[in-house]
């Protein structure tokens, strides 16, 4: 009769089957830790990657800063020369084109009329004159009703013109001032002074004259 030993036999396929469980459970392990590995690569590779990106953009910038640098640089040369014109084209502003004046008041003199002296003044500068209050209380009393004339305007412009002069006739004198204030830029004709002198033996009418024209208002003449 024949014995078969059964024990050894399950111990046998116990054994077999726990190294199965175990290469499957390293199997599963080693794939794991592959992916794990994969994915740190993939992930060092775009890290990599980008920092090649971020250097060449740098190096991109750094090429650029210097235009950017010029760029900058005409740009406050442009904006300095736009302060300069702005300063050029107020200071045109608070000047009296005098050749267009001189000209327009040579027209209005009457043939007995000579003119000796023409002054470009400031409010300043009829104060020191000792003008009469009333012909700047008109000035000033124009001017707020101006409402183009900026209430901030400097009292230092030259606004102001003194026309002295002599006459053989008392009525040339009020015709030159009446022509005066037919010139439009002159906001305020005003005869300051008349009294009468010699001249070698003829007798001859002395006067001065002041004329307000806002430094701010549009010029008639280049």
């Amino acid at each position: 009769m024949i014995k078969i030993n059964l024990h050894d036999y399950r111990e046998e396929l116990k054994r077999l089957a726990i190294q199965k469980q175990v290469l499957i459970s390293a199997s599963i392990v080693m794939v794991f830790v592959f992916m794990i590995l994969g994915s740190w690569l993939i992930d060092k590779s775009r890290i990599s990657r980008v920092d090649m990106e971020v250097k060449d953009l740098q190096q991109q910038v750094s090429v650029l800063q210097g235009e950017v640098n010029l760029v900058r640089g005409m740009q406050a040369k442009q904006k300095r020369v736009g302060t300069i014109l702005t300063g050029i084209e107020n200071l045109r502003a608070n000047q009296m084109p005098a050749t267009q004046i001189l000209y327009d008041v040579n027209l209005s003199v009457p043939d007995e009329i000579w003119l000796t002296k023409i002054t470009q003044m400031s409010k300043a500068d009829l104060t020191k004159e000792k003008v009469p209050t009333i012909f700047i209380d008109t000035v000033a009393s124009k001017e707020a009703k101006n409402k183009s004339k900026k209430t901030n305007a400097k009292t230092s412009n030259k606004e102001f013109l003194k026309i002295e002069g002599h006459a053989l006739e008392d009525d040339a004198v009020a015709r030159f001032v009446e022509r005066l204030e037919e010139i439009p830029y002159f906001k305020l004709v005003f005869l300051y002074k008349t009294e009468q002198t010699l001249i070698g033996k003829t007798k001859v009418r002395k006067f001065s004259i002041f004329c307000y024209r806002p430094s701010n208002r549009n010029k008639t003449a280049a």
